[in-house]
């Protein structure tokens, strides 16, 4: 039995949680593959059972991810998975939602989980996680994780009920996606004295919304506001509202 966990992780929560998945599943002898969606490295439908991740974005999960999965693993052919999300919030509707499309195309979903993990969206709401905050989360992701793959190998379901959240949910967040169209236009900069011209921001869009010139850095109208080019930018070369930014790093220590 293989498995593969597919993902997106635009600051690095979600992607922690499907290192750490694969760690659970190889510790029970068990072979797991990582396949982040915008790496482009090709994909092939030939595993036994799927991790499907990602995080959240105002209850849902991102479109661009959903359609991914439509687009490369159609038939589901009565195969079990597991749907997880990652945000600073205990509960979304994201997971139950896409677990709704995962069934109709002929899987069968054994979890939905939500994991907490720190605050990544802090330039734009909420405060950023103390140390201990982090620490206290990351703690209860691993031990949160150990239960998801016990439950799913004993095949003893654990589904979330969002139908509530659901009807509300929905809404903001087509309301959200409209917002951060033009989120990097409205908000970002960039030191053209840092910037390297390294072109990683644009490379890793996962909706194609920057581009690298020589002389500037330029946004469409395609942004999600996933927050990966500020935060992952080694020259930490982008500014909000004309300001550095304090950039978030997973510490794990």
């Amino acid at each position: 039995m293989k498995g593969c966990i597919v993902y997106f992780s635009g600051t690095g929560n979600t992607e922690f949680v499907a290192k750490v998945i694969k760690d659970e599943f190889e510790y029970r002898t068990i072979s797991c593959d990582l396949y982040e969606i915008t790496k482009n490295t090709g994909f092939e439908d030939k595993y036994d059972f799927y991790v499907f991740g990602a995080p959240i974005y105002a209850e849902m999960f991102p479109d661009f991810y959903t359609e991914w999965v439509k687009k490369h693993i159609s038939k589901g052919k009565g195969r079990k998975c597991i749907v997880y999300s990652t945000q600073a919030n205990k509960i979304a509707c994201g997971p139950a939602v896409f677990a709704k499309n995962l069934k109709k195309a002929g899987f069968e979903v054994v979890v939905e989980d939500c994991i907490v993990m720190p605050n990544n969206y802090y330039l734009v709401l909420f405060k950023k996680f103390t140390d201990e905050q982090v620490k206290d989360a990351v703690k209860r992701a691993r031990e949160r994780i150990k239960v998801i793959v016990d439950k799913f190998l004993k095949n003893e379901p654990q589904l979330i009920s969002a139908k509530g959240r659901e009807i509300w949910g929905k809404p903001i967040f087509k309301l959200f996606m409209i917002w951060s169209k033009k989120w990097a236009k409205r908000a970002l900069t960039v030191d053209m004295e840092k910037c390297t011209r390294c072109g990683l921001c644009q490379k890793g869009c996962p909706v194609r919304n920057i581009e690298v010139n020589s002389d500037k850095i330029a946004f469409f109208d395609k942004c999600v506001s996933c927050q990966r080019c500020v935060h992952k930018c080694p020259a930490n070369a982008f500014l909000y509202k004309n300001k550095e930014v304090d950039q978030y790093k997973l510490i794990l220590r």
